[in-house]
C-alpha cells in the first residue's frame, strides 16, 4: 500500500514537473521566435538598403568617372573652344554670369560664350568636390557592410539551440505506478498460501531492483530537465535583451545609413560650369540648326498665307462676279441688294525674336570645321543628322503626301488649298519610289518568265531523239542521171578543151557535187522534220486524250468531292450534335460531381461541427456531472448532519417527555397523598387547581401545627435556593439549544429532589393529619391541654402554608417545562419540514442526474457511430487504418498488402479498428466516482484516436486523386472515342472477311455449285454467308460483286421437314433466274444442323477513275485480278491470291489508280484483303467450322491472274 501510494504521489509530482517543464519550454520558443521575427525585419531591412546602395553606388561610379574625365580634359576642351570660330550675334547663348562679348567685333570664338575665370574657379573647386564625394561613397559602403557583418553575426548568434525533449518520461512513470498499483491489487485479490507468498516476495522484489530506482531515475531527470528548461529561459531571456539592444543600434544606424543615401548628392555646381566648356560646342551648333529651322518656317508660314489669300481673293472675285451675273438675269423677279461675297484676311501674331539669319553653307562650314580640325567627328555626326532632319517632312506632309493610304479626302482636300514645295517634293519622292518598285517588279516578273521559259524548253525532249539519225555524205552514192551526164560529157572533152576550161569544168562538177550532197541534206532535213511533225501530232493528240481523261477525272473526282463534302458535312452535323451531347453530359457529369463533392464537403463539415459540439457537449456534461456528484455529496453530508440533529432532537424530545411524565406521575401522587381515595384528575392544571384546594383545607385545619415550623422554614430556603437555580438553568435554557440536554438532566435530578422532598412532605402531611385526627378526637373528648393543642395547630398552619407555597412553585416549574417541551416539538417539526424539502430536492436532483446520464449515454452512443460511419467510409474509399509507433495511420490497402516485406510492416504496425469498445458507453453507471472517471477517460481516449484533421486530409486527397484519374480517363476516352471514329470511318471503306455485320463491305463470289448458281461472301474462318440475289445485282454477268450488307438472316438447315416435301427443281445454267428458292429449308444443299446467313446487300456504287499517269488508260489495271472463270478447275497459281490480298496499301495509294473517297469496284478488285479488309471484332460469334460441301466453297481462285 505505501509503495503503491508513494508510486501515484511521484506519478502526480511528475506531471507536475512535465507541465513546468512544457510551460518553460514554450516560454523559451515564444522568446527565440520573437528574436527571430525582429532579426528577420532587420535582415529585410539591410537587404533593401543594400539594394538601394549598389543602384547608388553603380550612379556614383560613372559619375565620379564623368567627372574624372572632365577634370582631365577641361582644360583642353577650354583651349579648343578659343579655336573655333563663332558669331558674336548670339547674346541668348552663354551662362549668365558669362560677360557680355564686344559687338564691334564682327566674329569671334566659341570661348566667348564661357567665362574663363568662373571654369578655373570650377576646376579647382572640382578637384576638392571629386575626392570628398569619393570619400562619402566609401563611408557609406563601410558602413553598410559593417551593418550587414554586424547583421549576419547576429543571425548566427541567435540560431534557436535544439534541446532533448522528455515527452516520453511522464508516461513511463505513469505507466510503472499503474503497474505498481495494478501488482497491488492483484496481490490483495491472491489468496493466503505458501506459493501465493512466494509469488508476493518475488513480486516485491522485483519492485525494489527495477521498478522503484527507474521511478526514481525517470523523477530525477524530470527535475535536471525543469532546472535546465528554467536554465535554458534565464538564458533566452538574457539573449533577448542583448539582441534587442544590438538589433535597436543596428536599426538607428540603418536610419542613419538611408539618410545618408538620400541626400547623397554633390553639394557645388563647379561640374555644371566645367560641363559647359564640354558642352558649348554642340550647343552653339543646335542654335545654328534652331536658327536655320525658324527662319524657314516663318518664310514657309508667309509664303503659305500669301498664296492663300491670294487663292482666296480669286475665288472671291469668281463668286462675286457669279452673283452679278444672276442678278441681271433674276433683276426683274427678285429685290435682292447687291451684296460682296466675304474675303479673308490673314494677320501673322506672336512672332519670336529677330533669330540671327545663319545659311545652310555655315553650318555646313562649322561642321566641316569640327570634323576636320578639332577631331570631334562624333559631334559633327550628330549635327549632321540635325541639319538633316531640317529636309525630313513633319507628320502632317507625310500625311498628306500619303493621301488616301493613310489619311482621307479630307487631308487631300485641306493639302490642295495649301500647295506647299514641300508637299509637291514629298509627293514626287512617292512617285519616284513607287515608280522604282514598279521597274524592280517588272524585272522580277521577266525574269521569272524566262526562267520558266527555259524549264519548259529544257524539259522537251529534242527533235532529233523522236527518229532514227540519217548519217549525210559530201556526195551522194547514187547520183542522178543529170549529173553523171554531164560528168561523163565532161570528161568526154576533157582532152580537146584548154586547161581553163577544164578548171572551170572541175568547178561545175565540184559545184553539182555540192548541190548534190546540198539537196540530200535537205531530203534528209524533210524527212527528219515529217518525223518530228508526225511525232509531235501523236503526242499532242497523247498529251489531248491525257487532258480529257485529267478533265473528266478532275470532274469525276470534283463530285467524288462534293459528295463526300455533303457526306462529311452531315457527319460534322451529326458529330457536332453528339459533341454537344457529350459536352452537356460531362457538363451534367461535372455539375453533379461537383454538388457530390459539395455535399460530401457540407457533411463533412457538418460532421466536424456536431464531433466538436459532441466533445464540446460531452465535456460540459462531464463538467456538470462532476458539479452535480460535489453537490450531491454535499448534500448528503447535509442530509446526514440534519439527520444526526434531528435523531439528538428526538431524544431531547423523548427525554423531556419522560420527564413530564415524571412530572406528573410526581403530582398525582402528590394528590393522592393529599387526597386518599380521591380520584386524581386526568389534566395537569387540574391536578395543580385540586392540590391548591387541598392546600387550602389544610390552611384551614394546620392551625394548631406550630412545632414543625421551624424545619419548614429551613425547607422553604433550601426550596428557594432550587428555585434560584431553576430560574438560572431556564435561561441557559432559553440561550442555547445545546444545551438543553443538560438542562434537561439537571431537572431530571431537580424532579428526582422533589419528588422525594414531595415524599417527605407527603410524609409530614400523615403525620400532621394523624395528629390533626388525635387533636380532633381530643376536643371531641374534651380533653384538657387546649394550650398545647393550639400551639400545635398553629404549627400546623404554618407547615401548611409552606407546603402550599412549595406546590405553588412546583407547579411553576412544571409549566415552564411544558413550555420547553412544546418549543422543542416546534423545532422537531421545522427540522422535519426542512428534511423533507431536502429529500425532495435530492429527489430532482437523482432525476436531474438519470436525465443527464440518459442523455450523455445517447451522445456517446451517437459519437460511436459517427465514428464508425467515418471508419466505413475510410473502408469503402479503400483504405486501412494502422498503428505505427503509437500514431494512427491510414494508408491505402491495396498498397499494404502490395507491400513486399507484408510481415516486417505487420510486425511493425498492427491494423487497428476505430471503433470503440461498447463497455466505454456505460461510464456514467460506474459504481464509484473514481472507476466513472477512468471509464470516461479511457471513452476519451478512444475517441481521440479518430483524427477528424487526418480523415478530411485522407478524403480530401483521395477526392483530388479521383478527379486527376477522371481527368485521365476522360482525356483517354476521348482519345479512344476518336480513334474509334477514325477506324470505323476507315473501316467504313474496308472489306470485311471474317465476321459480318449490317453495314460491313463484302465481296461476293460465286461458289463452285454451278447447278444452283450460288454466290457467297469471301471469308477467311467464317463460311455460309450467301447473297441474296436481286435483279438490280446482274449477277449473270459478273464475276464478282462489291456490295455492303444490309440485313443478316439467320438460318438453320431442317432436313427433317423437306423429307415428305417434294424436291426443288434445279435450274439450268441457261435459265434467266439462275439460282435456288430462298424458301426452301435448304437451298443451297448444305448439311443438316448446319447454320447459314442469307445477306441482303447493296451494290457499291462505283465512282470515277484514279488518275492515270501518261499515255496510260484510267481503267487498264481495273479487271486485271478481277477477271476468273466459273470451270471447275483448281487455281495454276494459288500463291496469286497472296501475291494480290498482301500487297501493301501505301503502294496502291502510290499508283495511279489509287484515289479517296467512294471506292470503285475496280480498285476494289485490285486492292489487298489484308490491308483493306476489316478483321472481325469477335470470333466468338463466327459459325462453327463445320465440314461445308466443296460445292459451296468461294472460288479463290477467282483472285488470281488470268
Amino acid at each position: 500500500m505505501a509503495r503503491r501510494n508513494w508510486a501515484l504521489d511521484l506519478s502526480t509530482r511528475c506531471g507536475s514537473i512535465d507541465k513546468h517543464l512544457r510551460e518553460h519550454n514554450e516560454r523559451t520558443d515564444v522568446i527565440h521566435r520573437a528574436v527571430g521575427v525582429a532579426l528577420e525585419n532587420l535582415k529585410s531591412h539591410v537587404g533593401h538598403l543594400e539594394e538601394r546602395f549598389q543602384e547608388a553606388q553603380s550612379w556614383a561610379h560613372n559619375l565620379l568617372e564623368e567627372q574624372r574625365a572632365a577634370l582631365d580634359g577641361w582644360q583642353q576642351a577650354l583651349s579648343t573652344l578659343g579655336n573655333i570660330p563663332a558669331r558674336k550675334d548670339f547674346p541668348l547663348l552663354g551662362r549668365p554670369s558669362t560677360p557680355k562679348m564686344d559687338k564691334d567685333r564682327p566674329s569671334g570664338t566659341l570661348r566667348d560664350f564661357v567665362d574663363s575665370g568662373e571654369v578655373q574657379r570650377a576646376g579647382v573647386e572640382a578637384s576638392h568636390v571629386m575626392p570628398t564625394f569619393a570619400n562619402h561613397v566609401q563611408g557609406i559602403e563601410k558602413a553598410i557592410d559593417e551593418i550587414a557583418s554586424n547583421t549576419q553575426q547576429l543571425v548566427d548568434e541567435a540560431a534557436e539551440s535544439n534541446f532533448e525533449g522528455v515527452d516520453g518520461l511522464v508516461e513511463e512513470v505513469e505507466t510503472i505506478a499503474k503497474k505498481i498499483g495494478s501488482d497491488y491489487e492483484h496481490v490483495l485479490g491472491l489468496p493466503n498460501n505458501q506459493k501465493t507468498l512466494a509469488n508476493i516476495s518475488r513480486l516485491a522484489f522485483n519492485h525494489t531492483q527495477d521498478l522503484l530506482p527507474t521511478l526514481l531515475e525517470f523523477g530525477a531527470e524530470l527535475q535536471a530537465a525543469l532546472v535546465l528548461a528554467v536554465q535554458r529561459r534565464t538564458e533566452a531571456e538574457r539573449t533577448a535583451i542583448r539582441h534587442m539592444r544590438t538589433i535597436s543600434s543596428l536599426e538607428s544606424r540603418l536610419a542613419d545609413v538611408n539618410g545618408q543615401l538620400v541626400n547623397l548628392d554633390l553639394d557645388s555646381n563647379a561640374f555644371d560650369v566645367i560641363y559647359s566648356v564640354f558642352q558649348m560646342p554642340m550647343v552653339y551648333g543646335s542654335i545654328l540648326i534652331e536658327s536655320v529651322r525658324r527662319r524657314e518656317w516663318s518664310e514657309k508660314v508667309k509664303s503659305d498665307s500669301l498664296s492663300l489669300v491670294e487663292e482666296m481673293a480669286v475665288l472671291r472675285d469668281e463668286e462675286q462676279r457669279r452673283r452679278k451675273k444672276w442678278l441681271k438675269s433674276m433683276g426683274d423677279f427678285v429685290t435682292v441688294t447687291d451684296s460682296t461675297a466675304p474675303g479673308i484676311e490673314v494677320n501673322l501674331q506672336g512672332q519670336d525674336e529677330e533669330w540671327p539669319d545663319v545659311a545652310r553653307k555655315e553650318i555646313e562650314y562649322y561642321i566641316d570645321e569640327l570634323k576636320t580640325r578639332h577631331s570631334m567627328a562624333n559631334l559633327a555626326e550628330e549635327l549632321t543628322q540635325q541639319l538633316k532632319d531640317l529636309d525630313s517632312p513633319t507628320r502632317q506632309q507625310r500625311r498628306r503626301a500619303k493621301a488616301f493610304k493613310q489619311g482621307s479626302v479630307f487631308d487631300l482636300s485641306r493639302s490642295s488649298i495649301l500647295r506647299a514645295d514641300d508637299s509637291v517634293r514629298s509627293l514626287q519622292e512617292e512617285k519616284t519610289k513607287l515608280e522604282d518598285r514598279l521597274r524592280g517588279s517588272d524585272s522580277r516578273v521577266r525574269k521569272l518568265e524566262d526562267l520558266l521559259h527555259r524549264q519548259s524548253q529544257m524539259s522537251r525532249p529534242s527533235s532529233g531523239n523522236f527518229g532514227p539519225d540519217f548519217p549525210g555524205s559530201p556526195a551522194s552514192p547514187h547520183p542522178d542521171t543529170l549529173s553523171r551526164r554531164s560528168s561523163v560529157s565532161s570528161r568526154r572533152v576533157s582532152a580537146t578543151q584548154s586547161p581553163e576550161e577544164k578548171a572551170l569544168i572541175q568547178r561545175i562538177v565540184s559545184l553539182e557535187a555540192e548541190l548534190a550532197a546540198e539537196r540530200d541534206s535537205v531530203q534528209r532535213l524533210h524527212k527528219e522534220a515529217h518525223v518530228e511533225r508526225q511525232t509531235n501530232s501523236d503526242k499532242f493528240q497523247e498529251a489531248q486524250s491525257t487532258k480529257k481523261d485529267l478533265i473528266g477525272n478532275l470532274e469525276a473526282r470534283q463530285r467524288e468531292f462534293e459528295d463526300e463534302r455533303r457526306f462529311l458535312d452531315a457527319e460534322l452535323k451529326k458529330f457536332r450534335l453528339r459533341t454537344e451531347e457529350m459536352e452537356e453530359e460531362l457538363d451534367r457529369l461535372m455539375d453533379s460531381r461537383e454538388n457530390g463533392r459539395q455535399e460530401i464537403d457540407e457533411r463533412m463539415h457538418q460532421l466536424e461541427i456536431d464531433l466538436q459540439t459532441a466533445h464540446a457537449g460531452s465535456a460540459e456534461d462531464a463538467q456538470t456531472i462532476i458539479d452535480l456528484n460535489k453537490e450531491i455529496e454535499s448534500r448528503q453530508g447535509t442530509e446526514e448532519s440534519l439527520q444526526l440533529k434531528i435523531v439528538d432532537l428526538e431524544r431531547q424530545q423523548s427525554e423531556l417527555a419522560q420527564k413530564n411524565q415524571e412530572n406528573h406521575q410526581a403530582l398525582q401522587a402528590i394528590f393522592m397523598n393529599l387526597s386518599q381515595g380521591g380520584a386524581v384528575p386526568s389534566e395537569l392544571p387540574d391536578i395543580i387547581k385540586a392540590i391548591e384546594v387541598l392546600s387550602e383545607g389544610l390552611s384551614i385545619h394546620a392551625n394548631n401545627v406550630e412545632a414543625s415550623m421551624a424545619q419548614a422554614t429551613t425547607e422553604n430556603k433550601a426550596l428557594e435556593e432550587q428555585i434560584l437555580k431553576f430560574e438560572t438553568e431556564a435561561e441557559e435554557r432559553t440561550k442555547s439549544l445545546e444545551q438543553c440536554e443538560e438542562k434537561a438532566s439537571r431537572l431530571a435530578e431537580e424532579l428526582s429532589q422533589e419528588r422525594s422532598r414531595l415524599e417527605e412532605v407527603n410524609s409530614e402531611l400523615d403525620g400532621e393529619r394523624s395528629k390533626f385526627t388525635s387533636l380532633h378526637s381530643q376536643i371531641e373528648t374534651g380533653e384538657n391541654g387546649s394550650k398545647a393543642l393550639r400551639e400545635e395547630i398553629v404549627e400546623g398552619e404554618k407547615k401548611h402554608a409552606d407546603l402550599s407555597h412549595q406546590v405553588a412553585e412546583l407547579s411553576k416549574h412544571l409549566a415552564e417545562a411544558e413550555s420547553l417541551a412544546q418549543e422543542s416539538k416546534a423545532q422537531a417539526a421545522v427540522w422535519e419540514n426542512k428534511a423533507g424539502a431536502s429529500s425532495e430536492i435530492e429527489q430532482q436532483v437523482m432525476a436531474r442526474f438519470e436525465a443527464r446520464g440518459t442523455k450523455s449515454h445517447e451522445l456517446s452512443t451517437q459519437l460511436i457511430s459517427q465514428v464508425e460511419k467515418l471508419g466505413r467510409m475510410l473502408e469503402q474509399l479503400g483504405f486501412t487504418i494502422i498503428q505505427q509507433e503509437g500514431q494512427l495511420v491510414v494508408q491505402r490497402a491495396s498498397k499494404l498488402t502490395a507491400s513486399s516485406s507484408l510481415g516486417e510492416s505487420l510486425a511493425q504496425s498492427g491494423i487497428v479498428s476505430i471503433r470503440p469498445d461498447p463497455a466505454l458507453l456505460g461510464w456514467m453507471q460506474a459504481e464509484s466516482l473514481e472507476d466513472e472517471d477512468n471509464l470516461f477517460k479511457a471513452f476519451m481516449e478512444s475517441l481521440a484516436q479518430f483524427d477528424v484533421a487526418v480523415f478530411g486530409d485522407v478524403v480530401v486527397k483521395r477526392v483530388k486523386d479521383i478527379e486527376v484519374l477522371a481527368r485521365k480517363w476522360q482525356k483517354e476516352a476521348r482519345g479512344y472515342r476518336d480513334k474509334y471514329h477514325r477506324i470505323q470511318v476507315e473501316a467504313h471503306d474496308k472489306i470485311a472477311y471474317r465476321s459480318f455485320k449490317e453495314g460491313d463491305l463484302a465481296l461476293f463470289l460465286p461458289t463452285r455449285n454451278q447447278a444452283i448458281r450460288s454466290w457467297a461472301a469471301f471469308n477467311v474462318g467464317a463460311p455460309h454467308f450467301f447473297l441474296r440475289e436481286l435483279d438490280s445485282h446482274k449477277l449473270q454477268a459478273r464475276d464478282w460483286l462489291l456490295a455492303r450488307i444490309t440485313k443478316i438472316e439467320e438460318r438453320v438447315v431442317d432436313l427433317s421437314k423437306s423429307l415428305n416435301g417434294v424436291v426443288p427443281d434445279r435450274r439450268s445454267l441457261g435459265d434467266a433466274s439462275d439460282g435456288a428458292s430462298l424458301d426452301d429449308e435448304n437451298p443451297f444443299e448444305l448439311s443438316d444442323g448446319l447454320r447459314w446467313y442469307l445477306l441482303d446487300a447493296v451494290e457499291e456504287k462505283p465512282g470515277a477513275p484514279a488518275t492515270p499517269g501518261i499515255a496510260k488508260s484510267t481503267v487498264a489495271s481495273a479487271h486485271v485480278d478481277a477477271k476468273g472463270s466459273i470451270r471447275l478447275k483448281r487455281a495454276t497459281n494459288e500463291g496469286g491470291v497472296a501475291k494480290t490480298l498482301s500487297r501493301s496499301l501505301d503502294s496502291r495509294r502510290d499508283s495511279s489508280n489509287s484515289k479517296r473517297g467512294t471506292p470503285t469496284p475496280s480498285q476494289h478488285a485490285v486492292e489487298s484483303t489484308s490491308e483493306i479488309a476489316r478483321p472481325a471484332e469477335s470470333d466468338a460469334g463466327s459459325a462453327p467450322r463445320d465440314a461445308a460441301p466443296v460445292n459451296d466453297e468461294v472460288r479463290r481462285d477467282q483472285l488470281s491472274g488470268p
